[in-house]
């Protein structure tokens, strides 16, 4: 068994396929599949089963992958640590966050990150905060932005933001500032599902209970164009809101209703300090934290 081995099967079941394992690793598509193959027979065990459709990775196949990961993951700590010691600062953060992140946001930490480390690669990776939280445990991503920093060996405070409810510009709500969760209860409310069923773990007040969702839509275009037509309301997060929004009213929530979230990490390597203190700063200084 080599690195290259566990390199590999790492990169298949990443990518979903050989094909594009071989792409990523820079191997031809034979050397990825003799590779394979080989760690295999070694075990004695079948670790991916190959399909028209891709690979999927057997049963025992998913405990091999989690120590290859670690492995690999401590490898890539030594190399770090010692290029650290030369002067130099390198490696690989993959970094996972909620699709819906503002774009200013993640292009801002995104770019800060890399002028000031641009030997550091940064691949990202979308996903829901449930398969954030899996990815982190299972070392498929190195940080990730969650709702609860309990158990990390690294965190750090990322966005602290208020949440507010869209309605139409023709609502009977729309020229009040503020409005309750119990006047609420008896309108349309539309968003995703599974950000809406998350809603609850992301406030700082955990006994808001909200109105049942009517609508559930996936698109953040779509659900402003149903509120624009008075077909529903929404909540939202103060940084997602546009400056130059047109048909509809933004209101808070009274009491207020605040959201935090948090950078976290498994891992306590110099790439991914540099990535924690970067991130957090940026968006501190650029009004997504509190000072």
């Amino acid at each position: 068994m080599n690195l290259t081995q566990l390199e590999v099967l790492v990169a298949t079941v990443d990518q979903g396929s050989m094909t594009e394992a071989a792409e990523v690793i820079g191997l031809t598509q034979s050397a990825v599949s003799y590779a394979l193959s080989k760690l295999e027979a070694e075990l004695g065990v079948t670790l991916l089963e190959r399909g028209r459709h891709g690979v999927k990775v057997t049963q025992i196949g998913e405990t091999v992958l989690l120590h290859a990961r670690t492995i690999l993951n401590q490898i890539e700590i030594i190399r770090q640590e010692t290029a650290r010691k030369r002067g130099l600062t390198v490696g690989k953060i993959r970094f996972g966050c909620v699709a819906n992140v503002p774009p200013r946001l993640l292009t801002g930490i995104l770019r800060d990150f890399q002028h000031r480390y641009a030997e550091i690669e940064v691949v990202l990776f979308e996903g829901t905060p449930r398969e954030l939280v899996e990815w982190l445990a299972t070392g498929v991503i190195d940080v990730g932005t969650v709702t609860n920093p309990a158990g990390y060996i690294n965190a750090v405070h990322f966005v602290h933001d208020e949440l507010k409810v869209m309605v139409s510009t023709d609502h009977r709500f729309a020229q009040q500032r503020v409005v309750t969760i119990e006047q609420l209860t008896q309108e349309q409310l539309i968003g995703p599902r599974i950000e809406y069923g998350v809603l609850t773990e992301l406030l700082v007040n955990k006994d808001i209970i909200f109105p049942p969702l009517r609508y559930a839509v996936s698109t953040r275009n779509t659900i402003f164009a149903m509120v624009r037509e008075n077909l529903g309301s929404a909540f939202i997060l103060n940084m997602l809101i546009e400056p130059d929004i047109q048909g509809i009213s933004v209101l808070s929530l009274q009491p207020g209703m605040f959201v935090d979230i948090y950078l976290a990490s498994y891992t306590r390597s110099p790439a991914v300090e540099a990535f924690l203190s970067c991130a957090s700063g940026w968006a501190r200084t650029h009004g997504y934290l509190p000072d």
